[in-house]
């Protein structure tokens, strides 16, 4: 079970996660991957960003990585949005024509190796 646990936290997936579809709150969103392993420290990641929304109301929004605007729809109950980026540790941000934030998501970067430490001191007294 932690395994499984796992692959959808590396999904962007939580257990207790729904798709924007069953969602009971006034907006909903699914935005995959959430978190995104690169092979050293420091590296961008570039994936295919996934993102789903829905919303009970007729709104506008626009989606922004950071302060990027990629994207917006207008006056819709929802919205699919995929496409290849390169990021490190942003914010993924749905917001109104106000420019007010609706939803917000961190994507985060990590590394498979860890960034190398001196396991010794630089200097000796001997």
């Amino acid at each position: 079970m932690q395994g499984a646990w796992l692959l959808l936290v590396l999904n962007g997936l939580s257990p207790a996660s729904t798709a924007p579809a069953d969602c009971a709150a006034s907006l909903c969103w699914q935005v995959s991957p959430q978190i995104c392993v690169t092979e050293q420290p420091g590296q961008l990641c570039q994936a295919a960003l996934q993102l789903n929304w829905q919303s009970q109301t007729l709104i506008s929004p626009c989606l922004y990585l950071a302060e990027q605007k990629l994207y917006c729809w207008e006056n819709s109950y929802g919205g699919q949005w995929q496409q290849q980026l390169s990021w490190q540790n942003a914010n993924l941000s749905l917001r109104s024509a106000d420019d007010s934030v609706l939803l917000q998501t961190p994507l985060q970067v990590q590394s498979r190796k860890p960034a190398r430490r001196r396991l010794n001191s630089p200097w000796s007294l001997f």
